[in-house]
């Protein structure tokens, strides 16, 4: 298994990696989000003006996860490519998956036992989106990623939700209808990875809810494992996402919760809090021209929105698939081009300090 300490980050990525004190530089909450987010026309590159409190720590890499210690952040080092992991504390990498002959993965989790699910296709289809659409399996990992990635039989919609106090595991299947070849809608499912000397398998399977109005996306568990944060898109017939909400299900009556989105804005949930109390969301006037990230409390009845980051100011940057340390004081992220061939798409890790009033 290859382990490298990348050269290229020496001048971008020398800060330490201890939270943010008080009074102590780090990312706030922000002003709440503006009616408009338009993109600018500031000279220079945002990899390398970082602002205080963020860095770089690979300059390669999409879809970044923080272990359930709190000491390791996984990545994919570009989409249909291999996993890869930091360490923290040595700020070392290792690739995961070099060792096993694949067809590449677009994203990676850890279970609550140290061990990896990955999502790649085992065949690709003729297309990129056909592939990304119907295609994409559940692969599972052993911990000290030696074993070949074994596939659980599943193909997934999306992404995945992984608890942190177990190995219980959500996934949405899309349903396409099979005349006008346009998604209908999405099942979502739960089960538990149950690991054994044999490799792992799924049980405790459950159906929890089918929606049709739009396609829903497995992201997060709320406190509790009793309901589960996702993502809400509706689909033109080129599968852009026209619009999104942010939706939460109950696990045990299947109800939806609906957080309304500000009607101008693109909000797509990804990292929640270790509290419950709010969750990152990537958010945009056109997320073609630019992506920043916003905060957003999860009270249905006052969903306030806030503006964290300012990468539009730029023009053609984004920030994207956040995703929030256990511990709740820091954030990664993935950064880069606005325009991209596939959503998801990024060209770099950075680590971000927040406040501790944040």
């Amino acid at each position: 298994m290859k382990i490298f300490a990348s050269a290229a980050l020496v001048l971008l990525a020398a800060s330490p990696m201890a939270p943010a004190v008080a009074g102590g530089p780090g990312f706030g909450r922000g002003d709440a989000v503006p009616k408009s987010m338009p993109i600018g026309n500031r000279p220079g590159n945002p990899l390398y003006d970082m602002p205080v409190g963020q860095r770089l720590i690979s300059a390669f890499g999409e879809r970044p996860v923080f272990s359930p210690d709190g000491k390791k952040l996984a990545f994919i080092g570009r989409s249909y490519g291999d996993a890869f992991e930091y360490d923290l504390a040595t700020g070392t990498t290792r690739n995961l998956t070099a060792h096993s002959p694949n067809k590449g993965f677009l994203r990676i989790h850890y279970l609550a036992d140290g061990s990896y699910l990955l999502l790649g296709p085992r065949l690709p289809a003729a297309t990129r989106e056909e592939t990304r659409f119907s295609r994409i399996e559940l692969f599972w990992m052993d911990a000290r990623a030696e074993r070949a990635p074994m596939p659980l039989g599943k193909t997934v919609f999306e992404g995945i939700a992984t608890s942190r106090n177990s190995n219980l595991v959500a996934w949405g299947q899309m349903k396409i209808d099979p005349v006008k070849k346009e998604p209908v809608g999405t099942t979502i499912f739960t089960a538990n990875v149950t690991v054994s000397s044999d490799g792992a398998k799924l049980a405790n399977e459950r159906e929890v809810v089918t929606t049709t109005e739009c396609s829903v996306e497995a992201q997060d568990f709320l406190p509790g494992d009793q309901a589960l944060l996702m993502p809400c898109y509706r689909f033109t017939p080129t599968h852009e996402a026209a619009g999104e909400e942010v939706v939460s299900v109950d696990l045990r009556t299947a109800k939806l919760t609906r957080y309304p989105t500000p009607p101008q804005l693109y909000g797509e949930v990804e990292g929640i809090f270790p509290d419950g109390s709010k969750a990152l969301v990537e958010c945009a006037d056109d997320r073609r021209r630019g992506m920043d990230l916003c905060v957003l409390d999860l009270d249905p009845a006052r969903p306030r929105y806030t503006r964290m980051t300012d990468i539009v100011q730029y023009g053609g940057y984004k920030y994207g698939n956040p995703s929030v340390h256990p511990a709740g004081h820091m954030i990664a992220a993935q950064i880069g081009p606005a325009e991209v061939a596939d959503a998801g798409v990024g060209e770099g890790i950075v680590l971000i300090d927040l406040r501790p009033d944040f």
